[in-house]
C-alpha cells in the first residue's frame, strides 16, 4: 500500500491533497506503541498537552521560555519511535520511484495552474464588482 499523498478534489472543485493514509499508519503504530508502553506513551502525550498551554502562556510573554522547544523535541521523540513521518519510496524498484515523484511533481503542477485560474477569476470578479459599486455610486443623468 502507498502512504504517498494523493491528489483530489474537494467541494466546488477545491484540490487536495490528502495524507490520510500515511496519518492511519502512524495512529496505528501509535496504537501499537500504546499496547507495549500504555503509562509512558500516556504521559508523553499528556506532556505534550501540558507544554502546549505553557508554550502559550509564554507567547503571551513576548516568547520567553522554551516550553514550544521541548514541546517539539517530544514530539520528534514520539514521532520517531512510530516510524517518523517521511514518506519513502519505493527503493525496489528505481523506476517506480521515479515515476512517484514525477506523479507528485505532475500534480503539484495542476495544483499551481487551478490555483492561478481562480486568481484570475477572482481578478475579473473584483473588477466586475468594482465597477458596479461604481455605476451605483455615479449619480443619476436627469
Amino acid at each position: 500500500m502507498s502512504y504517498l499523498p494523493i491528489l483530489r478534489r474537494a467541494h466546488k472543485g477545491a484540490l487536495v491533497l490528502d495524507g490520510a493514509a500515511a496519518a492511519h499508519e502512524q495512529i496505528r503504530n501509535l496504537a501499537d506503541l500504546y499496547r507495549e508502553d500504555p503509562e509512558g506513551v500516556g504521559d508523553m502525550l499528556i506532556q505534550i498537552a501540558d507544554l502546549k498551554d505553557q508554550a502559550e502562556r509564554e507567547r503571551d510573554l513576548d516568547g520567553l521560555g522554551h516550553a514550544e522547544h521541548v514541546r517539539d523535541s517530544i514530539v520528534g521523540e514520539l514521532l520517531d519511535e512510530i516510524g517518523g513521518a517521511q514518506i519513502h519510496l519505493d527503493p525496489r524498484d528505481n523506476h517506480h520511484a521515479l515515476m512517484q515523484a514525477r506523479s507528485l511533481a505532475h500534480q503539484a503542477h495542476r495544483i499551481a495552474d487551478v490555483a492561478g485560474q481562480r486568481a484570475s477569476e477572482l481578478a475579473v470578479l473584483t473588477a466586475v464588482a468594482r465597477s458596479a459599486r461604481e455605476r451605483r455610486r455615479r449619480p443619476p443623468i436627469c
